[in-house]
């Protein structure tokens, strides 16, 4: 049986004794100490940072999303910001909760004519309802033949390209469609609208979405917590259009980013499929994403497997030994840290270093 060769020994770069050192790879983003990241020198910009409450994951974050614009200024940034502590300045934030008069709208279209169109974009809604609300096979099959009915309703024709370019409709209208179906004797269709009822009533995906255009764009999803299923839909359809559109833009000739997204809480998206592709695909159109979370279990194979840039803050005691087996550190490092002091992983190379704040780049 074919044996895969075991990975080559992981380079831990030691601390500088003084300032006066030479500086490694100066053209990047000072993360701190003498540590600087910059995606063009990588294979990918993908970054995983994990780290337990009062680490400084926060402060890296946003140091990060700081500094973006400056080492590339025609970059957007994107900000899925589940806590509602990522403000930046100059961004345009939307809060979405059941006051604001902005939401999502999952149902808006690929319009790449070799794999967009309504059918199959209800074919990904379905899958994305099924998974965050638990839905079963029937019930899946219902919310297809419903949102092909919306969609057409609407207008919208799968063999007609001119038509996908019309308004979309909002689940204002598959609401209204399940009704319909429910005044009809349709059981399913009852049984649907009790599972999509919480979401219905919270209304976030029946107003307006804003554009995705901005330079600096913050999402605060905040509020949705409250309701099971919310934040991990809107994630989804957020990142899934973010992608549909660089795939329309086409591939970029070096390694210079368009995007950049922000995900504070990687257990929202571990099993979504949009982010699964942004990680392995994005880079080609100049798409990237920076995921962060507490726990170790709460990050994917995939996103480890697929960034370049690893970032380790302290953990959890209990945690050490699998944060420093998957991130391939020693477990003395990963036990021995202490909030904003880091091992960073880009490549090969391993530094640690004590994390310059956000709040001390914004004095």
């Amino acid at each position: 049986m074919f044996k895969s060769k075991p990975l080559p020994a992981a380079i831990l770069s030691p601390k500088p004794k003084n300032s006066s050192a030479k500086k490694v790879n100066s053209s990047g983003i000072l993360l701190g100490e003498n540590v600087y990241w910059n995606p063009t020198s990588l294979a990918n910009g993908h970054i995983v940072i994990i780290g337990a409450s009062g680490s400084g994951k926060t402060q890296t974050l946003k140091s990060i999303s700081y500094e973006l614009p400056k080492l590339f200024p025609d970059i957007r940034l994107v900000v899925i910001d589940f806590h509602g502590d990522l403000t930046l300045p100059s961004e345009l934030c939307y809060p979405l909760d059941m006051e604001s008069p902005h939401g999502i709208n999952p149902l808006v279209l690929d319009l790449d004519t070799k794999g967009g169109g309504p059918n199959l974009q209800a074919i990904a809604v379905a899958a994305i309802l099924k998974k965050a609300l638990l839905l079963g096979a029937n019930q899946e099959g219902a919310v297809i033949d419903i949102l092909n009915s919306c969609y057409k309703q609407a207008g919208i024709v799968q063999d007609d390209f001119n038509t996908w370019a019309f308004e979309p409709p909002t689940f204002a209208l598959v609401r209204n469609e399940i009704e319909s179906r429910i005044k009809s004797g349709c059981k399913e269709s009852q049984k649907l609208g009790l599972k999509l009822a919480a979401t219905f009533q919270y209304g976030i995906f029946d107003r307006p979405q804003p554009s995705l255009k901005d330079s600096i764009i913050r999402f605060n999803l905040s509020a949705l917590g409250k309701v099971p299923g919310l934040s991990a839909i809107a994630a989804e359809a957020l990142v899934k259009q973010i992608l549909d559109s660089h795939r329309i833009m086409g591939e970029v000739s070096d390694k210079t980013p368009r995007t950049y997204i922000f995900i504070d809480e990687a257990k929202e998206v571990k099993l979504s499929r949009s982010v699964k592709l942004v990680l392995g695909d994005g880079r080609k159109f100049g798409l990237s994403m920076v995921l962060a979370s507490q726990r170790d279990s709460e990050i994917s194979e995939e996103a480890i497997a697929n960034s370049s840039t690893k970032v380790v803050l302290a953990v959890d005691q209990t945690e050490v030994s699998r944060v420093a087996k998957r991130f391939r550190f020693a477990e003395s490092l990963v036990s021995g840290l202490q909030p904003l002091e880091a091992l960073v992983r880009m490549g090969t190379e391993g530094h640690r270093c004590r994390v310059k704040p956000y709040y001390e780049r914004v004095k």
